[in-house]
C-alpha cells in the first residue's frame, strides 16, 4: 500500500490551523504561515502583541466597550491579526516573493501590509461573513495571486490518529 502524504497546500494550511489554537481571542481563532521555497519561514496567530496582556487574561475589550464583534473598523481590539504577527517575525526583504497561508480571507488592513511586503500569493481556507472588496482590489492591482483552498479535515485527522497510535 502506497503511503499518502498531504499536498504542500494541505500541509501549509493545516500548519496555519494548528497555529490558530494559540490564539488568545475569545471570539475568533486564526493562524497564518509564510512560506518560501516550500519551507515555513514565519508563523503567527491573532492575539495581543508581545508583552501586552491578552484577552484571555483581561477579557475582550470590544465586549467591555459594547462594540459588536463584527464591527471591525473601531480599532479597539487588543489583538493583532495573525497575518501581521507572522510578517512581524521576519525582515521585509525576506518576505518578497513568498506565499502566505491564512485560515481566513485577509482583511484590508492585512492586505495593505501583504502587498507592501511583496508577498506574491495568498491562500485562505474560510471567509469572514463577507469578503473585503478593498482586499481584492489591492491584490489585483499588485498582482497577488489569491486562492481559496478546500481541505478534507477528516482524512487529515485520520492520518494524525494513525501516527499517534503508531500504526
Amino acid at each position: 500500500m502506497k503511503k499518502q502524504r498531504p499536498s504542500w497546500d494541505e500541509y501549509f494550511m493545516f500548519s496555519a490551523l494548528s497555529i490558530a489554537v494559540r490564539s488568545s481571542c475569545v471570539y475568533l481563532q486564526t493562524g497564518a504561515v509564510i512560506v518560501k521555497d516550500k519551507r515555513i519561514i514565519a508563523s503567527g496567530y491573532n492575539g495581543a502583541p508581545p508583552g501586552i496582556k491578552n484577552c484571555l487574561e483581561v477579557g475582550c475589550r470590544k465586549e467591555r466597550e459594547g462594540i459588536n464583534f463584527d464591527d471591525k473598523e473601531k480599532n479597539v481590539c487588543r489583538g493583532t491579526h495573525a497575518e501581521i504577527n507572522a510578517m512581524n517575525q521576519i525582515a521585509r526583504q525576506d518576505l518578497k516573493n513568498t506565499s502566505l497561508f491564512s485560515v481566513y480571507y485577509p482583511c484590508s488592513v492585512c492586505a495593505k501590509a501583504i502587498v507592501g511586503a511583496g508577498i506574491k500569493e495568498v491562500a485562505y481556507l474560510m471567509n469572514y461573513k463577507e469578503l473585503d472588496s478593498l482586499t481584492e482590489e489591492l491584490f489585483s492591482e499588485r498582482k497577488v495571486k489569491l486562492r481559496k483552498l478546500e481541505l478534507n479535515i477528516e482524512k487529515y485527522f485520520e492520518r494524525i490518529k494513525k501516527i499517534y497510535k503508531n500504526n
